[in-house]
């Protein structure tokens, strides 16, 4: 009788140890990766799998303007994040890993560590809550933001590894805090250029890495009279804005860019300004023959897509051939980026 007893209870220690190792595996693999899934519509998400609801009153995501507004609160906890809000101000404060963003409810200016960026669709208050644009907020904090049209749902997700990472300011930084390129550009062996226009380092950033993913050549496209912060303060009568506003505005490039016909392939990279290009890409248009060059477009933007900017290229240098665009985010690596470009014939 005694030894049957402990023969059970070795059993039992032993079984008792497997299954916390079990538990163990599974909290170490759900930590490796952050996943919330909602649905336009739904009252309930899930994160990492577990459903669990948006809210007591039953909150839904909705589509406002094609954005897409969702109940912020329990998708930033889920997160690890924090949410704080100013009733006098009508402002929503959303910490994570160090950083902050505010929004202000009807306003289209948000803030990211107190850097100005341009929403297509303000944050509002719907049936009492508050709604926030989501991939704003997600990319911002280094998440990656997919959405499927067919079943209206949007899956935001993040690796251990990508949290761990720095992640890169996704808005507007002072012009001051870029370095200007040289005055003139010489093409190298390559016949690749990568041209980019930014009043911001994310821009800048993914320029870099669409130069390294494609071993092309980087210039900087300056301009003669430089964007200061005040110039890209979109809720005043900015230069920005009175340059979008005019059609014939075409803002003077200082740099020029030699040997410019010895390319083969134009990769140009931009901010999103009122849902397209900026009025100097439209100078650097008119400035060089694109006619017969394969023309690659890569833009950065808070929440806006690429097509509106690919249509208006498209217009404007009809001898060019223009192939898809991609939207970059803070997230985008040099890897994702070499991926594309072999999907999108480059290379070929």
């Amino acid at each position: 009788m005694k030894r049957t007893l402990s023969i059970l209870l070795v059993l039992s220690m032993v079984f008792s140890v497997f299954v916390a190792a079990g538990c163990a595996a599974d909290k170490n693999a759900s930590a490796d990766k952050t996943e919330i899934v909602l649905q336009i519509g739904s009252p309930v998400m899930t994160v990492n799998g577990a459903e669990q609801k948006i809210d007591e009153e039953g909150t839904v995501p909705v589509i406002v303007n094609e954005r897409t507004l969702v109940p912020i609160r329990a998708i930033i906890e889920a997160m690890g994040g924090t949410v704080g809000w100013d009733g006098e101000k009508r402002e929503v404060s959303l910490d994570y890993n160090g950083d902050n963003i505010r929004l202000v409810i009807d306003s289209t200016t948000a803030y990211f560590n107190g850097k100005a960026s341009e929403l297509d669709t303000a944050p509002a208050i719907i049936n009492e809550r508050t709604m926030l644009p989501i991939r704003f907020i997600a990319e911002s904090f280094g998440f990656d933001v997919a959405w499927d049209g067919d079943t209206q749902k949007i899956t935001i997700t993040k690796t251990a590894e990508a949290a761990a990472a720095t992640p890169e300011a996704a808005t507007a930084e002072p012009a001051a805090t870029e370095e200007p390129a040289a005055d003139t550009a010489e093409a190298a062996s390559s016949k690749t250029l990568v041209v980019y226009f930014s009043c911001t380092n994310n821009t800048k950033k993914l320029a870099e890495k669409v130069a390294a993913a494609a071993e092309g050549d980087l210039v900087q496209l300056v301009p003669a009279q430089e964007y200061t912060a005040e110039d890209i303060d979109y809720n005043s009568d900015c230069r920005a804005n009175r340059e979008q506003n005019d059609a014939t505005a075409r803002p003077e490039i200082k740099n020029v860019i030699e040997n410019f016909s010895d390319y083969d392939t134009v990769m140009i990279c931009h901010p999103i300004w009122w849902g397209t290009i900026p009025r100097i890409i439209y100078t650097f248009m008119d400035s060089y023959d694109l006619s017969d060059k394969d023309v690659y477009m890569f833009c950065t933007s808070g929440s806006s897509g690429i097509s509106q900017a690919m249509s208006d290229v498209k217009k404007y240098a009809p001898e060019a051939k223009v192939i898809d665009g991609m939207r970059g985010t803070g997230s985008t690596t040099e890897g994702q980026l070499k991926d594309w470009l072999k999907g999108n014939g480059y290379g070929k």
